[in-house]
């Protein structure tokens, strides 16, 4: 470590105390992000802590990346530059819980875990999937990460009614309200899911919570042909039912989840999930519909799953993405936005372009929307040609009008393509805004969309 870092540690360590500061080069490998290391780790453990570290950093030209449970810092750029991690897992209380106005305020390092136990104590949940047990809730918020309920809650942007955070300058603020009917101010808090921590350091995060259902139920619909698949899952959404989860894999996602616990899965057949909560009329009524919408699309098979293996078909559908990732040395995951009349000329064409380039994949369509691709090369030795293909679906989506972009890849590929796509109209407000809440371009540097 030079005398010049040695002389900026020293003074960070004056903002947190020397207790609170990490400098060891093997503890600050775990904090790396795509190849890139900090000199320094700080933990906070409150707000004005982290104002007084950004003031700093703003003040030195320190970039600065926030972290928490470490589960989403593989998606986006590799950042400019890196001098300074914020770990917030310290950051870790309920703040506020009112069961009775289903509202909910945590700091940012508490983990979706912690906050479902605390939640099944009354009957009531945060429908953002089934997480892993590292991942904080402003990291999940940060990365837009959603989950197979997404069909019936939507995303964090439908529940989350506000939040504090410190701006690049070092600035307290707030957005947003703690109450479900909130009408106040402008909803610059949901500018920050998704932004990977480039516009500020979240420091407290206010939620709708939901109450937990009756009884659940979840069922299975295996069809030969993913145009079936597609034409089955319209049909639910323009009938009277009302699944929670509608969710769509390929015989290679079957093949991926069944070697995970889904062992019940037949891997030469695309599946519909659909899952339904209730009293028992409602899922007694969901169970007769759909096998019946079924039966008149030919499908194969109709499964109606005991708790135990709903359980584990949750997990793996929360989870689709790392599992895929984890496969092979060399995975590449896409995720594509594209409207539901688009779905089925997507993935044909998506099917055909992994064809030519002989790549194993799977696919999870989810909530009729998104469609999760993993392309899983069985060599190392295949890398040019997941390169290849990666570049070829991004110009692909760009051109069939669909949104795209590489959640997850080997970080070397991140050096020749980019896992965003081209910046569109919308790139100058986004840089604009990067100014005002950012203008020294101190956070996450270069990590987001269009190098912000």
């Amino acid at each position: 470590m030079s005398h010049a870092t040695v002389s900026v540690a020293e003074r960070l360590a004056d903002l947190v105390g020397p207790s609170r500061i990490l400098t060891d080069a093997t503890a600050i490998t775990t904090y790396e992000v795509d190849g890139c290391r900090p000199c320094a780790v700080l933990l906070p453990n409150s707000a004005a802590e982290i104002a007084e570290i950004l003031r700093f950093a703003s003040a030195e030209h320190l970039a600065v990346i926030p972290v928490g449970g470490k589960t989403h810092l593989h998606i986006g750029m590799p950042p400019h530059r890196y001098d300074v991690a914020i770990d917030i897992c310290g950051m870790n209380r309920v703040l506020a819980y009112e069961p009775r106005d289903l509202t909910l305020a945590v700091e940012p390092g508490i983990t979706y875990s912690d906050i479902d136990r605390r939640l099944q104590e009354n009957r009531q949940f945060l429908p953002l999937g089934a997480a892993g047990k590292s991942a904080t809730i402003a990291g999940m918020v940060a990365a837009a990460a959603d989950g197979p309920l997404r069909y019936a809650y939507g995303t964090c942007k439908d529940f989350l009614l506000g939040l504090e955070f410190v701006t690049g300058e070092g600035i307290v603020s707030k957005s947003g309200g703690s109450v479900v009917k909130n009408v106040t101010g402008y909803e610059l808090h949901k500018l920050f899911i998704g932004s990977l921590g480039t516009l500020g350091v979240i420091t407290r995060l206010n939620f709708r919570t939901f109450p937990l259902p009756l009884a659940r139920q979840m069922f299975v619909i295996s069809f030969e042909r993913h145009s079936d698949a597609i034409v089955f899952c319209r049909q639910i959404v323009n009938s009277h039912l009302q699944p929670k989860i509608l969710d769509v894999i390929d015989p290679g996602a079957a093949a991926l989840l069944a070697d995970r616990g889904a062992g019940f899965l037949n891997r030469q057949s695309w599946f519909v999930i659909v899952q339904a909560s209730g009293q028992e009329p409602v899922l007694k009524r969901h169970r007769q519909d759909l096998a019946s919408l079924a039966a008149t699309l030919g499908a194969r098979e109709f499964l109606t799953l005991d708790e135990t293996q709903r359980d584990q078909l949750f997990a793996c559908l929360s989870q689709f993405s790392a599992i895929a990732f984890e496969t092979t040395s060399v995975a590449a995951v896409l995720r594509i936005a594209a409207l539901p009349g688009a779905l089925t000329e997507i993935v044909e064409k998506v099917r055909k372009v992994t064809d030519q380039h002989e790549l194993a994949c799977a696919a999870l369509i989810r909530a009729h929307r998104i469609l999760y691709l993993a392309l899983m090369p069985e060599d190392a030795r295949l890398y040019p040609k997941l390169v290849s293909c990666c570049r070829e679906l991004m110009q692909l989506c760009l051109s069939s009008g669909a949104a795209a972009m590489i959640e997850r890849c080997p970080a070397k590929m991140k050096a020749i393509l980019d896992v965003w796509p081209s910046p569109g109209s919308e790139f100058e407000i986004a840089r604009r805004l990067k100014g005002v809440f950012d203008p020294h371009s101190v956070l996450s540097p270069g990590r987001f969309r269009g190098n912000i």
